[in-house]
């Protein structure tokens, strides 16, 4: 059911990114230069009550700086379910998802498709056996499509991960980072993003991640979009009594500044 409603969210948004397109076919405009700096801020919440009371709230943030030649981005993300008729635990409260998020990189451009990057991540998750994961990141960034309607570039590079885990012994060790950031520019207002990683464990080789960030966004105005997000976690060893995969389905409204 929730691969469905992601699939009719999508075909909804690509008909509100596509048709503005086809009312406009013939009309060419000058293009006009990217920004330095971009901004936006999503937000989503969902509450139900009477037979049901539960509350979700999501919280989205994207700060970066184009490399010129030194870069900057900045993401945080929230998330929060409770369900007041879920019975209470010492552990978890009513709560039923919390997850943190926030990371950092810093990139200097070498060429016009190279660019070196360096960066920090945190993450908590309790549901998923961790208090605090920070990676340490470096690497290059090779940008295989400089658009303008396909943008294409691939990350590679070394990773040291420290884990405070919550029912078993904290862990650090080194790894290493293969990403891959696509955008496709299907109109002026919509555009389709999909962000996908892997990290290896060089200590332990089955102990590997993968996440995948898809992300369709349509512009109602130059500051008010749609976001339509599916993310998914998958950790081939998971922590404990944990699974080994986390997918969060997200409908926000983003402002773009």
């Amino acid at each position: 059911m929730e691969m469905r409603r992601a699939f009719a969210y999508v075909g909804l948004a690509l008909v509100l990114g596509v048709a503005p397109v086809l009312a406009d076919e013939g009309e060419t405009e000058e293009e006009q230069p990217e920004p330095t700096w971009k901004s936006n801020i999503g937000l989503s919440y969902v509450a139900t009550s009477g037979n049901t009371d539960t509350s979700t709230m999501g919280l989205d943030l994207l700060v970066e700086r184009r490399p010129d030649p030194w870069g900057l981005e900045f993401i945080a993300n929230f998330n929060r379910a409770e369900d007041s008729n879920r019975e209470e635990d010492e552990e978890f409260g009513k709560l039923t998802a919390e997850r943190y998020y926030a990371s950092g990189r810093a990139m200097r451009a070498l060429s016009e498709r190279w660019e070196f990057f360096a960066g920090l991540s945190g993450e908590k998750d309790r549901f998923a056996g961790f208090d605090l994961r920070a990676v340490v990141e470096s690497g290059v960034t090779y940008h295989a499509l400089l658009g303008p309607k396909h943008l294409l570039s691939f990350d590679g590079g070394l990773t040291w991960t420290d884990e405070d885990r919550i029912s078993e012994p904290d862990v650090s060790y080194f790894g290493g980072i293969a990403g891959l950031n696509y955008e496709w520019k299907i109109s002026d207002n919509a555009s389709l993003t999909e962000r996908l990683l892997f990290y290896p464990n060089f200590d332990e080789s089955s102990d590997w991640r993968l996440s995948s960030d898809t992300g369709l966004q349509v512009s109602m105005t130059s500051l008010l979009a749609v976001r339509l997000g599916y993310e998914f976690r998958y950790r081939n060893e998971p922590i404990g009594e944990a699974d080994d995969t986390d997918t969060t389905t997200k409908a926000s409204l983003v402002f773009t500044f």
